[in-house]
Order: C-alpha cells, then structure tokens, then sequence
C-alpha cells in the first residue's frame, strides 16, 4: 500500500515537473521554464505566469510599441497604416488607454474594462473610450482589429504621450515592458534633445535590437536643414536603434505626396523584420533578465547567510583566543583560594598556640613505701590548658581585626568568581548581539520586485525572528548550567571553608583539649610512661588544615581543578554548538547553491 502511494506520487511528480522538449529553441524555452518552476525553486505567481507568457509568445504576434511624446503623429502614423481614420487626433491627449492593432478580415474594436468586461462593437466608436473629456465605464485596454496584412505578424501598440499627464506616463512604462521592439516617433523640429535621451536611455531595457527613430513632419524643413537634422539626431541616437528615419504623415495621407513622404521605408522596415528572430532575442533577453533578479535574490540571500556564518567564525575565533587567558587566570585563582585558606589556617593556628596557658594540677597515688603502704601520696603538676570560651571571644568578639581579614578574604574571592562568571557571560553576549542585530536587521525584510519569490523572504523573516531559538537558546542553557556549577562550587567553597573559620576553630580547641586530657589520664595513671601532651603550632596548623577542609579543596581547586574542569566543559561543548549552527548555516547555503545551479543551468542553455 505505502509503495503504490510512493509511486503515485513521484509518477504525479515526473508528470508534473518532468518533460523532456525536443532541442529547437521552443523546446529550450520550455525545458528552461520547466527548471525554473522546479517546486525547490519557490518562484513567485509573477515569475511563474511570466516565464508561461515568454513561451507563449514564441507562438504570438511580436508586438511593436509606438512611443512618443504628445502631438508626435502617432495616431496619424497608425491610421495611415489602418488606412482608415481609426484613431482620433488632436491638440489634447486623447489617447489615454493603450490601444492594440490586431489583424482581422474587417474592423472592429473590442474593449476591455477594468472589471475584467469586455464590449465589441464598431470602431468608429474608439473616441467614446480615448477622449479624456468623456464621462465612460473605465476602460483597461483597447484592441482594433483591421484587414493589414502587416498586422497578420506584428501587433502595434499606441501608447499615451509620455508628457500627457502622470498616469498615462505610467501606463505606457507599464506597457511597454511587454513589446519586442519600439518606433520612437519625434517631431523633427524638436528632436535629438537631452530631455529626450534621458528617457530613452530610461527604457534601453524595452528597446531591443530592432527598434526605429522616426523623426515626423520632415516637410517642414528643406533638404540642407534636413540633412543637419538627420546627422545630428544620428550622432546622438545612432546607439539607441537600428535605423534612424524622417517621414512625413502629412505627405503620406496623399498619393501624389506619399512617395516623397518616406512613409513606404517605415512600411518596409516593418515588412522586413524576421519575426522569429525578433522573438527569440525578445525571449532570451526576457529569460536572462529573470534569470538576473533570481541570481540577484540567490546572492542577497547568500550574503545574509554568509554574514550569519560569519558571525558564529568571529565568535569561535574570540571564544579560542580567550580560552587560554581563561585558564591562566583560574589557574592563578585557584592558587590564591587556596593559599589564602592556608593563610587563614596560619592566623588561626598562631592565635590558638599563643592562648595555650599552664594550670596546676595534682592526683593522689597510693605510696608504695612500705611505711606508707596504705596511705595515698598527693602528687602536683602543671598541665598545659586552652580555654575555649576565652580563646574564642579573644580571637573574633573581642577583637574584630581577624572577622574583618577573614570577610575581606571572602570577598576578594567572590569577586574573582564573578569575574570569571562575567567573562562567561560577555562572551556569550557578543555572540547574543550578533544574532539580535542580524533578527533585527531581517526579521521584517521585504522583497522589492514582483518577480522575487514570496516562499524564500517569508522563509527568511520566519528564520530570523526565530533566530534566538535556532542560535541562542543552546548557547544561553549551556552557560546557565556553567554559571550554576560555578555558584555550588563556590557554596560550597563558602560554607566548608570561609564561613567556616569560626567553627573550625571551635573545633581544633576542642581537639586539642580532649587530646590533652587523654595525655593526663595516662600520665596520672603512669607518669613514668606517658608525658603530659603539649600542643605544637606545626600540630595545631595541620589540624586547622583539616577543620577547614584545606586539604579538600587542595585536591579540589589544584590536583583535579574544578573550576578548570567547568570552564574547559563550557568551551568544548560550545565549540560543539558553533559547529551545529555553522552546520544548519550551511544546509540552507546548499538550498541556494541548489538554486543558483539550476538558474546557471537555464542560462547555460540559452547561450547554446
């Protein structure tokens, strides 16, 4: 059953994505359109209907703009070559809506209106939709069809003057992106200025290979101004078009005129034109320029992830370089606590030695005289004695100079702790600023051209507002957990051996004494064999060592480091977590080298 649904559904798949398209230009086109829409690519709706439309116009009329300022002759041009006053003239801008000339067997003008109806009916009617003075349904598009022969290859377009008003402006640039070539039409007397250039330097994009000049009303001008005209334009525009020409559609609208006119070399250009050629540069150009802002995106998105990637390389390479001075300074730490415990030790043990005191003391024994048999001799001594309430309050009630040393130690080794602590958490806060600026940086991005895909930057504003998940959280666990063991090491440090010096002095004093009192039982009951026992300091030292732990923490702080231990854990596991993240950095830089492959691949073909 799970087999037949895994075959259904890379058959679906094959079905779907897979075709494979014969080597004619058609077929590149195609296959191209069909790498590009693989679903890994996440084209935008936009792009996808667009790369449809560039197939489809290979099977389309190419379509030829006329583009000019207002009161250029472009109506007059286009109703010379409908030979019929279709299009309406005059000293307004009439024509508002992009107007289509198509080939039919008769005329007849269909409207489209902006709510996606349509209207057929008589061309004669074409004013009711172009004069801007008319109260009518808003039109969207306008299409007259007429029986040219020229028309059965190209449509032509009229656009609105560019200097009508704003909006038609816009609608012709809007237009105009969709046409395989332009007639840039000019009034002789006004043409080759830089106003002019400017806007055609605007549009090279839209021009192509096979677009023409056409300087109108040459019958203004005798042959000399003419000639100056035509080389002037030429010196300037030459670069910009295939040809450049000057006609009159003035003369042309007369038979005896038309020949001189000039109007029959625009009709031959127009014949001339190899449609199909015109068609698979117009597709090429289109493809690479897609091609262009997909690559564009693909490095954008690259240079973001590289950036991430960069961010975790400088952040290991600041976590290495400090790692050693980290060690090096435990290293001394841990020397100083324990030197500084040995010292207390030293303090406590001298001040213990100078309270012992002598008392006297006596037992009674029977005498082993044979005249005294029977009676009990006393015998008198001296005992060595520590008082431990008097040792004590001397030692931190009294006097608080030894309280004050010992809290002044304690906090010296706090603050060496907290730096250590805080060394931890500016490293991890320099990676933390990183990753907040790269979320804030990206989190809201927004793509700037419709052919961009939709999937990729929504992915990537996900990605990044969720960036302290993927990059910070591990990071931040993993130095709480640090930070924590620091803490009980630290507690632990406090409560056995700094807060415990009290204590441990309470403690040797009690040690001492029992171990007096032991010595004087045995010597009374011996004296010849047992001495009395007198505390040395090197003996008090040691036991002092072992109230307070000392010896613990030797081993703790110096033969197996704990501090070294924990902070040795901390840098191996987060050279671990920077290597994970570099990791999922670099799937999603595989995702676009994927992507880019497959753009360089439908270029690749195009050049064939």
């Amino acid at each position: 059953m799970q087999i037949n649904i895994l075959n259904d559904f890379i058959n679906s798949y094959k079905k779907a994505y897979i075709n494979n398209y014969d080597d004619s230009f058609s077929g590149k086109i195609k296959t191209i359109c069909q790498n590009l829409n693989e679903p890994f690519m996440n084209l935008s709706p936009e792009l996808s209907k667009e790369l449809q439309e560039i197939s489809f116009s290979l099977d389309k009329n190419i379509n030829i703009a006329i583009i000019g300022q207002f009161s250029s002759g472009k109506s007059s041009l286009l109703n010379l070559i409908l030979k019929k006053e279709c299009l309406p003239t005059g000293f307004v801008p009439v024509t508002f809506k992009p107007t289509f000339l198509h080939y039919a067997k008769e005329y007849f003008l269909r409207v489209e209106f902006e709510d996606a109806s349509d209207l057929i009916t008589d061309v004669e009617n074409l004013a009711l939709y172009t004069d801007q003075r008319n109260e009518i349904k808003k039109a969207k598009n306008l299409h007259i069809f007429a029986p040219i022969p020229l028309l059965k290859k190209i449509t032509l377009i009229d656009t609105p003057g560019l200097n009508a008003n704003k909006n038609d402006t816009l609608t012709t640039l809007s237009e105009l992106k969709n046409i395989h070539a332009a007639i840039w039409l000019s009034l002789i007397d006004n043409a080759g200025k830089k106003s002019e250039e400017e806007v055609i330097r605007e549009n090279l994009e839209i021009l192509g290979d096979y677009s023409i000049c056409v300087l109108n009303q040459k019958d203004k001008l005798n042959q000399q101004e003419l000639d100056n005209i035509l080389n002037y334009v030429k010196k300037n525009f030459s670069q910009y078009f295939k040809d450049i020409i000057a006609i009159s559609c003035k003369e042309a609208q007369f038979q005896e005129s038309y020949k001189h006119s000039n109007f029959e070399f625009l009709i031959h250009f127009l014949q001339s034109i190899d449609d199909k050629k015109v068609k698979e540069k117009f597709a090429k150009r289109k493809i690479f320029n897609l091609c262009k802002i997909l690559d564009n995106e693909n490095k954008l998105f690259l240079d973001i992830f590289d950036q991430l990637l960069l961010n975790f390389q400088t952040y290991e390479e600041y976590a290495n370089s400090v790692f050693e001075r980290f060690l090096n300074e435990i290293e001394i730490l841990n020397h100083q606590i324990l030197n500084q415990l040995k010292s207390i030790s030293e303090k406590i043990s001298s001040e213990i030695f100078n309270s012992i005191k002598e008392k006297e003391a006596y037992f009674y024994q029977k005498s082993t005289k044979i005249l005294t048999k029977n009676l009990y001799v006393k015998y008198a001594y001296k005992i060595p004695y520590i008082s431990t309430d008097d040792t004590y309050l001397s030692m931190f009630y009294h006097s608080e100079s030894m309280s004050k040393e010992f809290k002044k130690i304690k906090n010296d080794i706090y603050h060496s702790f907290k730096q250590i602590k805080d060394n931890l958490v500016n490293l991890v806060n320099n990676l933390e600023n990183k990753i907040l600026f790269f979320k804030s940086e990206f989190s809201n991005i927004q793509k700037d051209n419709i052919f961009q895909s939709d999937i990729n930057f929504s992915e990537l504003r996900v990605f990044s507002n969720a960036s302290e998940e993927y990059f910070l959280k591990d990071f931040k666990e993993l130095l709480f957990k640090n930070l924590l063991e620091l803490d009980l090491f630290f507690e632990k440090l406090n409560l056995k051996a700094f807060s415990n010096y009290e204590n441990a002095t309470r403690l040797t004093i009690s040690f001492l004494s029992d171990k007096i009192n032991q010595s004087r039982v045995l010597y009374e009951l011996n004296s010849s064999e047992f001495t009395l026992f007198y505390p040395q300091k090197n003996e008090i030292y040691e036991r002092v060592l072992k109230e307070l732990n000392v010896y613990e923490f030797e081993n703790l702080l110096i033969d197996k480091p704990v501090i070294i231990k924990i902070i040795k854990d901390f840098f191996k596991n987060n050279k671990i977590l920077i290597e994970n993240k570099k990791h999922l950095i670099e799937i999603k830089k595989r995702e676009l080298d994927k992507r880019k492959s497959q753009i360089i691949k439908s270029c690749e073909l195009l050049k064939e």
